[in-house]
């Protein structure tokens, strides 16, 4: 179920229209974000123009660095151990990047996703000890790896964590006690005592503030020159934009201005892996937006490191050759094609079985087992049958030697905190409200569903799910004009999602299937004001069929996909440009719909 709100907050539209330059449409869009302060306006329009918050302020970053300098300047080994998503191959990229620009006697390890699973491992630690490593700095992982830690520290080594993960916690008497690792330093927005002014970073950004700080103390004379710092600090700020966009970071204060400035940099870079991987895209000539970073080139790390090793990734990050990286880059496509082919046909597989559960039994938490199913795919498929029925998911599949999960929960429902309830059925499990991944014996597999749903229970006001509609929008308003004053709202993402507009009473009276599968539609629309235009609707060909044989019937529908016959619909959808043949048309990205009553 789904409830439409149109906001409409209050603002002196007059006097934003005026110092803003924008139309009245989207300074009602900037009113609805809480941006109808003039001042607050701006910055939000000029995101690159913002400053970044001071590495300083992070607490133990300055701490962090002064063991680093001290390894640096003592030729002492150090050993990155980093994680093999997005997020955290760019972390050990640029911590790995900065620190053999100082000279350091640096390499990095990234553990395999089956054979190790997530983060530092007591075999790493065995592997660094055997190789007289002197001191591990982790990114993206080591919060959680208390016992690896220590056993690092029995060793003899020195070990400095960087993440962003939340902290592992139990309750004692009722009182909330932290679990952390017993590491030398502990740099994470999110640990107890931390005052940083933006707790939600992604773990690139807390290995990029570590840098700035080891960059500050080096000085200009090891760089010869200021500006020849602050280039390779904004040249590190790319692969931050990918991280945080790919790590579904909330794209408002600090991280909307990372990520506005990193990608204005994407072409220009001089990072030969990710000029190719534009080349592989046909994106040499595009302006790179947060939907390139996060649909395009990012899930092609997160493909290497699904199905094949994270390091094809890192490799091609640090790619020095231009013909070796495009052919590291189509590597890497391949296998972000593979991916996206697997994915559909176990999304196929979970949606039948969740279809089939929820006839059995209206669980609330649906926890599906697809023992044929990548296990690096789970935490996909989980996300996306989670929005086809807007429930908390869990997909279990089988590992090598147990069975692995991953979860993706809805508002309401924290999912976290949930399974820490039912932690004596796993083995291992983390995660944070609104995703998770776990492990657990196949005797355990049949009762975390049970037990879930014995333990919960979810309102209608949690199982609804909510759209926010910006304004009401006549076709005859959508216009060059118009897709100009949207891209200064850019970069879209988590907590700065794209305007979404609402047309009701709009005539659907011709509809084709399109795209390689044929499960996208492009349809023929006329709103109440006789404007007509073309509206896409993506990946949705069967559920919008479905919803119009069900709601006009199917000889009503037949003769809307010929067009002898139309139906009236209120749509959600976000303006587009559509080019061809060197015009440019307008047309609309439908999001939602339901009959006009």
């Amino acid at each position: 179920m789904t409830e439409w709100i149109l906001r409409n907050k209050k603002a002196d539209f007059s006097a934003l229209e005026r110092e803003t330059g924008l139309s009245r449409t989207m300074c009602r869009v900037l009113a609805n974000r809480g941006l109808a302060d003039i001042n607050r306006a701006r910055d939000y329009l000029q995101p690159q123009t913002q400053p970044l918050h001071s590495a300083a302020l992070l607490k133990n970053a300055d701490r962090a660095c002064e063991l680093l300098l001290t390894a640096v300047r003592e030729k002492k080994r150090i050993r990155i151990i980093g994680d093999y998503d997005v997020d955290g191959v760019m972390a050990t990229y640029l911590l790995y990047q900065a620190l053999r620009t100082m000279g350091a006697a640096v390499d990095y390890r990234i553990p395999d996703r089956i054979r190790d699973g997530y983060g530092m491992n007591m075999k790493m630690v065995e592997e660094a000890e055997q190789e007289r490593i002197a001191l591990l700095l982790t990114c993206d992982n080591g919060i959680a790896a208390a016992g690896p830690v220590a056993r690092a520290k029995e060793s003899g080594m020195q070990v400095i964590v960087t993440d962003h993960h939340d902290i592992p916690c139990h309750k004692e008497n009722g009182v909330l006690c932290y679990d952390l690792p017993p590491a030398d330093v502990i740099v994470n927005p999110k640990q107890p005592g931390e005052t940083y002014p933006q707790s939600g970073i992604c773990g690139a950004m807390v290995a990029y503030k570590v840098v700035c700080l080891l960059f500050e103390a080096a000085g200009e004379a090891f760089f010869c020159s200021k500006s020849k710092k602050e280039e390779m600090l904004s040249e590190l700020l790319v692969p931050v934009a990918f991280a945080t966009v790919c790590d579904v970071m909330e794209l408002t204060g600090e991280n909307r201005a990372a990520v506005a400035r990193g990608l204005s940099m994407v072409q220009t870079c001089q990072n030969y892996g990710i000029r190719a991987l534009l080349a592989a895209y046909g994106l040499t000539e595009r302006k790179i937006s947060a939907y390139h970073a996060g649909f395009l080139i990012g899930p092609c790390f997160n493909a290497a490191g699904r199905l094949d090793t994270a390091l094809l990734g890192l490799e091609l990050l640090l790619c020095e050759d231009a013909a070796e990286a495009e052919r590291r880059a189509e590597k890497l496509k391949e296998l972000n094609d593979i991916r996206k082919q697997m994915t559909l046909e176990a999304t196929k597989t979970a949606q039948k079985l969740a279809e089939e559960a929820l006839l059995e039994n209206p669980a609330q938490v649906l926890v599906l087992y697809l023992p044929e199913c990548h296990e690096s795919l789970a935490g996909i498929v989980a996300g996306r049958i989670r929005e086809q029925f807007y429930l908390p998911v869990i997909i279990l599949t089988k590992g090598e030697s147990c069975i692995k999960g991953s979860g993706r929960s809805i508002e309401g429902y924290p999912m976290f905190e949930r399974l820490s309830e039912q932690k004596e059925l796993f083995l291992a499990f983390g995660g944070h409200p609104m995703a998770a991944g776990m492990s657990l014996d196949e005797n355990n597999a049949a009762l975390l569903g049970k037990q879930l749903n014995e333990a919960v229970h979810l309102t209608e006001e949690i199982l609804t799910r909510k759209l926010y509609l910006d304004a009401v929008l006549p076709f005859s308003e959508i216009s060059e004009e118009l897709l100009e004053e949207l891209a200064w709202f850019e970069p879209f993402g988590n907590g700065n999602p794209k305007p979404l507009f609402a047309a009701s009473g709009v005539r659907v009276s011709g509809i084709q299937r399109i795209g390689k599968e044929g499960d996208s539609l492009r349809l023929r629309l006329t709103d109440t004001a006789g404007t007509s235009l073309t509206g896409l609707c993506f990946h949705e060909a069967d559920a919008f069929e479905e919803y119009l044989i069900q709601e006009f019937g199917e000889e009503t529908t037949r003769g809307v996909y010929r067009g002898t016959e139309s139906v009236a619909l209120t749509l959600a959808f976000s303006p587009g440009i559509d080019e061809y043949q060197g015009k440019k048309y307008p047309q609309i990205i439908i999001q939602e719909y339901k009959r006009t009553k």
